[in-house]
């Protein structure tokens, strides 16, 4: 009787052939794959005469009531929306709280469209301030949101050369200017 003989290579390539397949693929962020982000320009922010305005949202202090201005573009061959944003600042003790905008949270900007932007803000502080803010804008191609391409929020630092009330800026009071160029020759300590 002649015995079969079987050798190690013969072993190891069936143990190689029968060991399920593992597909293996490096992680891409969705959001380079969903288009561009928007282009964010910060405008003048200005004194809000507060809870005395109809449709804008009640302020927590509204004798510290701020509107931030902006213009986004929307730079994608997708509808954008803005779901949120976060106004900070360098300068010590001075806070701001997102509560609000105009046009609202939700509202869709179609592919190469523009829209002035308005952020209502509650401040740590009443005064006609000059300083450095930086705002941080949440986005994406649906709403309400999450996007499911988790987009990184866009930011934006700019300088803030005071906060006058609308009146003493020539606007009615309860009226958002829409995007104002800040002033170029501001200077923030």
């Amino acid at each position: 009787m002649s015995e079969k003989v079987v050798s190690r290579r013969t072993v190891a390539t069936g143990i190689a052939w029968s060991v399920p397949a593992v597909a293996v693929a490096s992680a891409v962020p969705a959001y380079a794959v969903s288009g561009t982000p928007p282009t964010i320009k910060g405008g003048k922010a200005y004194k809000w005469p507060g809870n005395s305005c109809p449709g804008t949202p009640t302020f927590t202090d509204a004798q510290k009531a701020y509107l931030f201005t902006f213009r986004v573009t929307n730079t994608s061959d997708k509808t954008i929306y803005l779901y949120s944003a976060t106004i900070t600042t360098t300068t010590t003790g001075l806070t701001f709280n997102v509560i609000g905008a105009t046009p609202a949270f939700g509202t869709p900007i179609p592919p190469g469209g523009t829209v002035d932007v308005g952020l209502f803000a509650n401040g740590s502080d009443s005064g006609n301030l000059t300083f450095t803010a930086t705002a941080s804008i949440e986005w994406g191609h649906n709403y309400p949101g999450p996007d499911p391409d988790n987009h990184a929020p866009v930011t934006l630092t700019w300088r803030i050369c005071g906060t006058p009330t609308l009146q003493s800026a020539g606007f009615p009071a309860c009226t958002n200017p829409g995007y104002q160029a800040p002033q170029a020759d501001c200077v923030v300590p």
